[in-house]
């Protein structure tokens, strides 16, 4: 029996004082809008797809260790079906749908640039916003959506600047950079910065769901030169009834991104202020301590901070908290193949306890850390599922996905900048 979400959803323990974020409460002047995000199944996500992402987006090369794949059966996974964008889906409110796409691996929304409707990823571990665009190869593009700026009214070429964007050695958009008019969900930046690579990698090529990247990290993460330039949220924040970005990524239903307000019915108690260092560009915070299931807290001192992405579906974590956790998990073992955990699916899996700030320790619930079926143990016939935290192989920092942000009602406030935590309402 499985206890009621808000019960299981008991999620901090803290040392110091709940607090929201200051001047939560909109002003009457500005304005909110949200981009909704389709429901995630739960055995849909496959993992193994999801981990080389991960890795490809922050350059991390996976380490090969334990058995091999070859021990087990793979399972076929089901493809979520594409969300039909064709018709506009506009209302008062600027909601905008986001449909899950290679078994939950990414989400994408429409989004308009220069009254041209295209499929975009939301980021906020980058800050680049790049599109698909006519400037490509045309042999590159057949049979996909792109930006044309010559059909744009709005367009606006910003003579010798470029961008240069890699999310790892494989993974990478490149070339020319222009101003154009931006409508999400109803709401508008008229001189959005907007890359249009000349060439990109072939990840991104094979990728026919999305046709660009909408990145909300910090500016100072933004590649265009010689002059770097502003995010969409930077460039929205002013009109916006407070600076702020709140994420709902409910695990078995529709979610919703929610810009310019914080929605006191998306949560109960308090919400938890984390300090945000976003020296680096990312949504960063110390993490510094964890303890998995009802076990006691242990220190962290290998990767002491950790970045909040919504546009990564795992967590990677120091390899001595992951370690720790499947030490919990019965019949866990690493495949090296996956360069991941695996384990048998009837296994019950433990929470875990992770420092978020100075203050305060957040607990996600073992049934969000389960993520896909990828297989069948060949000697035994049990069905093995693969886990939401993994290594993050020794990088600098960790890396806190959807696996983490789903257990949460999250408000990522340029006022501070902060990162609020609080247990949701759904």
């Amino acid at each position: 029996m499985k206890l009621p979400r808000t019960l299981f959803l008991t999620l901090f323990l803290t040392h110091g004082v709940f607090s929201a974020p200051a001047s939560g409460q909109p002003h009457l002047n500005g304005r909110s809008f949200r981009v909704e995000r389709v429901r995630r199944g739960s055995n849909n996500l496959h993992g193994p797809t999801a981990l080389r992402r991960a890795y490809t987006k922050y350059g991390i090369v996976p380490t090969d260790l334990g058995i091999d794949l070859d021990d087990f059966e793979p399972i076929a996974m089901h493809t979520a079906a594409q969300q039909d964008f064709s018709e506009p889906e506009l209302d008062q409110t600027g909601a905008v749908s986001a449909a899950s796409v290679q078994n939950d691996a990414a989400f994408v929304s429409p989004v308009t640039v220069g009254g041209q409707r295209l499929i975009l990823n939301f980021d906020t571990g980058s800050s680049d916003f790049w599109v698909m665009n006519s400037r490509l190869p045309e042999l590159e593009t057949a049979g996909r959506t792109i930006f044309n700026p010559s059909k744009s009214n709005t367009f606006q070429e910003i003579e010798g600047a470029t961008f240069n964007i890699s999310y790892g050695d494989s993974s990478f958009a490149a070339g020319d950079v222009g101003y154009d008019t931006v409508d999400i969900g109803g709401a508008t930046v008229k001189r959005q910065a907007i890359g249009l690579p000349t060439t990109v990698s072939p990840s991104f090529l094979q990728d026919t769901y999305s046709n660009g990247l909408v990145g909300l990290g910090f500016s100072k993460l933004n590649t265009v030169q010689p002059k770097k330039q502003k995010t969409f949220l930077d460039n929205i924040a002013a009109s916006l009834d407070a600076p702020v970005l709140t994420a709902s990524l409910i695990s078995d239903g529709v979610g919703e991104y929610e810009f310019g307000i914080i929605d006191h019915t998306k949560y109960v108690g308090d919400i938890a202020n984390v300090s945000i260092d976003s020296s680096n560009g990312f949504w960063e915070f110390k993490t510094a301590g964890f303890a998995v299931g009802g076990g006691p807290l242990k220190e962290l001192d290998s990767v002491p901070t950790a970045i909040a992405d919504t546009g990564t579906s795992l967590m990677l974590l120091a390899e001595d908290v992951v370690d720790a956790y499947y030490e919990q998990v019965q019949g866990a073992v690493f495949v090296s193949s996956a360069s991941g955990y695996i384990y048998p699916c009837t296994a019950e899996l433990p929470s875990l306890t992770m420092a978020v700030g100075e203050k305060h320790y957040a607990t996600v619930p073992g049934e969000f850390i389960h993520f896909s079926e990828v297989g069948v143990n060949k000697t035994t016939g049990e069905t093995v599922c693969y886990g939401g935290i993994q290594s993050n192989q020794g990088a600098r920092m960790q890396i806190f996905g959807d696996a983490f942000l789903k257990a949460f009602f999250a408000v990522f406030d340029l006022r501070g900048p902060s990162l609020g935590l609080a247990s949701p309402t759904y």
